[in-house]
């Protein structure tokens, strides 16, 4: 047989959470075809990898991704942290299905990457993902809130029975297409207007399916324990199996609640519910500035919830409603990431509270303002969360690791604004930090928690793993270099420490330098 790669003298950790083992890999075509310390030396190509990690290809199972892959097939930041497959479609917002206002919404924020969504369906989505070219491969999820607001748009009100139906109709199509699953945002509209039975009546569609549910819970701070509660009935009542997103414990006066969480989630799983959660590894996340309005703002559409923030008696009320819920410390945790208008840049990498003082308004005010300036497009990271807290989540053994981001790139058209440093440094971050640095979890546990327990959950074919008949997707990585780079106020960084990187067999980076390669695949779930 003739081989096309030979990975020499590498130190393999491959997914299993197994120890590590010194061995060589041979590929051929896409696959990892012998794996021994005795393969015959007359490959096209041999990577030494001696005092390198060799791994199997990390797994993003919680990414957004679902449109700018499109806009940069090269997956820049994503890749070169030593991510080969992404899982998108998360917070219950999706590339599929797309008609009336949000299509329309859709097509005006994406029209300044050059991005002309020209499908509605699921169907029709997946037939112009195959035609585009990707270094990595993805994986999608259906978004219940474009289910919802495909039937509904965004009243909020629950549906009738056939419109219940219609929307399981829109289900059954993705899934059919080949759809890993549905996610929900229970925070956001129109999830946010969605009961109980709602959502569990699509779950069993998802069940039917043998697909998974990954659910961006209604409330991750003051009703956290009545969210998730609400997720595991969710669950029960469908048979679904459940992916908790970015699992958190989120203000100052929730902090302590993650001992009843741990013990919600462990005796939800000693009952039977496939439960498990996904968390990335910092303490900010990151947002929608409008995500701190009541959720009956949102009611009708954007044009709708601009209308109230113009309203001065609404505004009020708003205000009211509001300061029952947040105290002053809240404006000094929000910082602006990303604004579209000009004029508004220099708020990038700001407080709230320092912008407010800056514009002599108070608070509230100047994010009702920005919000109207804006179009409501206003990205923000919520310093909210404990470094104590996040690394307890992330040590659990049902807590995988998911950067709850889009790509981006250091150059080019996805080189704007100030992203999270998620998008660049998730994966480095938790070998540098967690593994190398903290010592809280192996490196045998953190890769596992990367590629081969994500695949299982997802259901991926042949991933995940580095196995002889699984595809070669696989991560070379330097321990004594590994490291992100990426932080809030200088985003647009490379990790380092990522050596190479091969994508079904493929070699993509090389010594940390992306070759251009484009062997990403779209994978389907009965495909």
């Amino acid at each position: 047989m003739n081989i096309d790669v030979i990975i020499k003298n590498g130190t393999v950790i491959d997914g299993t959470g197994m120890r590590r083992r010194t061995t060589d890999i041979a590929i051929k075509d896409d696959k990892i075809v012998f794996m021994n310390q005795h393969i015959p030396q007359n490959a096209a190509t041999i990577i030494e990898a001696q005092e390198m990690i060799v791994a199997p290809g990390f797994i993003d199972i919680h990414s957004h991704s679902d449109f700018l892959w499109l806009a940069r097939p090269e997956s820049d930041s994503k890749i070169r942290d030593g991510v080969t497959t992404e899982i998108c479609g998360n917070c219950g917002l999706s590339a599929f299905p797309l008609r009336g206002k949000l299509l329309e919404r859709r097509s005006q924020g994406l029209a300044k990457y050059g991005i002309v969504p020209t499908w509605q369906s699921a169907t029709g989505f997946y037939d112009t993902a195959e035609k585009a070219k990707s270094s990595i491969n993805r994986a999608f999820l259906v978004g219940h809130g474009n289910i919802r607001a495909c039937t509904l748009e965004y009243e909020n009100r629950q549906p009738h029975p056939h419109e219940l139906t219609h929307m399981g109709s829109d289900l059954e199509e993705a899934m059919e297409a080949g759809a890993f699953g549905m996610s929900s945002g229970l925070i956001y509209p129109p999830g946010c207007y969605a009961n109980l039975h709602e959502v569990a009546e699509m779950c069993k569609v998802v069940a039917k399916y043998d697909g998974f549910y990954a659910t961006h819970i209604r409330n991750e701070g003051n009703t956290l324990a009545e969210a998730l509660t609400e997720a595991i009935e969710i669950s029960k009542h469908s048979g679904v199996s459940l992916q908790v997103s970015h699992l958190k414990t989120s203000g100052r006066k929730n902090w302590h609640k993650i001992k009843d969480i741990k013990m919600m989630i462990d005796r939800a799983r000693d009952e039977g519910v496939d439960l498990t959660c996904d968390r990335y590894p910092y303490i900010a996340a990151a947002t929608d500035l409008d995500v701190i309005l009541p959720p009956w703002i949102y009611e009708g559409g954007t044009e709708k919830e601009i209308q109230r923030l113009k309203d001065q008696n609404t505004r009020k009320l708003i205000t009211k409603e509001i300061s029952q819920e947040h105290d002053d410390a809240t404006w000094h945790e929000i910082m602006i990431s990303s604004v579209c208008n000009d004029k508004n840049k220099w708020m990038e990498g700001k407080r709230i509270s320092e912008i407010a003082v800056l514009l002599d308004k108070p608070p509230l005010e100047t994010i009702f303002d920005l919000l109207i300036e804006e179009d409501t497009r206003v990205d923000i990271f919520l310093f909210s969360m404990c470094k104590e807290n996040l690394e307890t989540i992330l040590g659990w053994d049902f807590v995988f690791v998911g950067s709850d981001s889009s790509l981006r790139a250091n150059q080019g058209i996805l080189h704007s604004g100030k992203p999270h440093p998620r998008s660049y440094g998730t994966f480095s971050r938790v070998l540098r930090k967690f593994c190398l640095e903290r010592q809280l979890l192996s490196e045998e546990k953190a890769i596992q928690k990367m590629t081969g327990l994500p695949a299982e959950k997802a259901g991926l074919d042949r991933r995940g793993l580095i196995k002889e008949g699984y595809f070669a997707d696989i991560t070379i990585i330097n321990p004594k270099k590994v490291t992100d780079k990426s932080t809030f106020t200088e985003p647009h960084q490379y990790s380092e420490g990522i050596e190479y990187v091969l994508v079904n067999g493929k070699i993509t980076i090389a010594g940390g330098k992306h070759n251009g390669a484009t062997h990403g695949r779209i994978l389907r779930k009965y495909r």
